[in-house]
């Protein structure tokens, strides 16, 4: 496991912070637009809707089967003024996206406690059912065919089979017993072209805890985000070598 360490090139496309919740019975997403609107929208813009696909199946004996489908609105989606967070609001929860340039956890968390603290008036959250932090990482590494010199995490192929590897995916469910939380961990090499001169490594790292009952006015949900975020930090430098951390110092 490579030292955990503040990284200035951090090769971070997407850092979000996510918390699903339960709101009264009832409470409309027109009714959290409107809020939003006198709140100027928490000072971001208005981009669009927020989009719940449903899918569904009849039989009928006589004219057979039918598929249906309709898009319900469940919020809205908003961008910060240059662009670089993104807040998906609706009746189910909030999530804000930080896109590159990432620039550290605590400004992540800091813009995060400022939208939720009003997000949650708008909609009057009873309680948060589930809390959620990711992290997409683009490694784009030098060619190798040497894997264990960047990755811990090595995807292996059986003895005898051709070694030459142009793409692969691995997807693994890991709990921590410590937070209680749960993470998603997957690497997967995209296909590059010849002309890229890097290997396209992502490293996705989901860490949540659902079944949660945090009061929507009180610290601990911030507490246990920070909990959530050490643990995505010691999947991330336990995944990597020195070799690869290197290249992001």
């Amino acid at each position: 496991m490579a030292e955990i360490r503040h990284l200035p090139r951090a090769p971070i496309t997407e850092a979000l912070v996510d918390l699903r919740v339960q709101v009264p019975p009832g409470f409309s997403v027109e009714a959290l637009v409107r809020a939003l609107d006198q709140r100027d929208n928490l000072g971001y813009t208005k981009k669009g809707a927020i989009v719940r696909g449903e899918f569904g199946f009849s039989l009928n004996v006589q004219q057979g089967s039918t598929a249906a489908g309709r898009a319900t609105s469940v919020g809205v989606r908003l961008h910060s003024a240059d662009e670089k967070y993104v807040a998906q609001l609706s009746v189910e929860g909030f999530t804000l996206s930080r896109l590159q340039p990432y620039e550290s956890w605590e400004n992540l968390i800091h813009e995060a406690e400022r939208l939720w603290a009003g997000y949650r008036e708008c909609l009057a959250v009873e309680r948060i059912v589930r809390v959620a932090t990711r992290y997409i990482n683009n490694l784009r590494l030098p060619p190798t065919a040497d894997w264990a010199r960047f990755l811990n995490l090595l995807p292996m192929l059986p003895e005898g089979l051709p070694e030459a590897m142009s793409a692969f995916l691995q997807r693994f469910v890991i709990h921590d017993g410590t937070s209680e939380a749960t993470v998603i961990l997957t690497q997967a090499l995209e296909a590059a072209t010849s002309l890229e001169r890097v290997l396209p490594v992502i490293l996705d790292i989901d860490a949540f805890r659902g079944e949660t009952a945090f009061a929507p006015a009180e610290p601990e949900v911030w507490r246990y985000l920070e909990q959530l975020h050490a643990l995505k930090n010691r999947v991330f430098f336990g995944c990597l070598t020195d070799a690869a951390i290197e290249l992001y110092l």
